[in-house]
């Protein structure tokens, strides 16, 4: 499990579906993102260059039937990224559910160090 690790450039709503759909798979065609995020080329263009700006995607380009065609791979520093920032998202969730009590009314101590370590707070790396 990954360090938990709030990343902005990944929470962006499109980046972070760019790379929750890059990463199950080696690689993707532009396309096939673009249209399942039903975006623009140019939005598209847009997102891969801050991602792949951070190291966190590559784009290349490959012949198929004598075409050129775009292909986006998440890579090894992506997808540790995604992996820290999906666990600082599951941390701020469980934040947000009910604390579990024992019968005298304290809150669970796991909850209580977690809080005093601050690891909810997304500055923290």
């Amino acid at each position: 499990m990954s360090h938990a690790a709030f990343d902005e450039l990944i929470h962006a709503p499109l980046r972070l579906q760019i790379c929750a759909m890059l990463s199950p798979v080696r690689r993707l065609p532009f396309s096939d993102i673009r249209d399942g995020l039903e975006i623009s080329d140019s939005v598209l263009s847009k997102h891969l260059s801050a991602l792949a700006e951070a190291g966190y995607v590559e784009v290349s380009r490959v012949r198929v039937d004598a075409r050129s065609r775009r292909q986006v791979a998440l890579t090894e520093l992506g997808r540790t990224a995604l992996r820290g920032h999906l666990a600082a998202l599951r941390a701020i969730a469980a934040a947000a559910e009910p604390a579990a009590e024992d019968p005298s009314g304290a809150r669970a101590p796991e909850r209580r160090r977690a809080r005093r370590a601050g690891a909810l707070d997304p500055r923290v790396a």
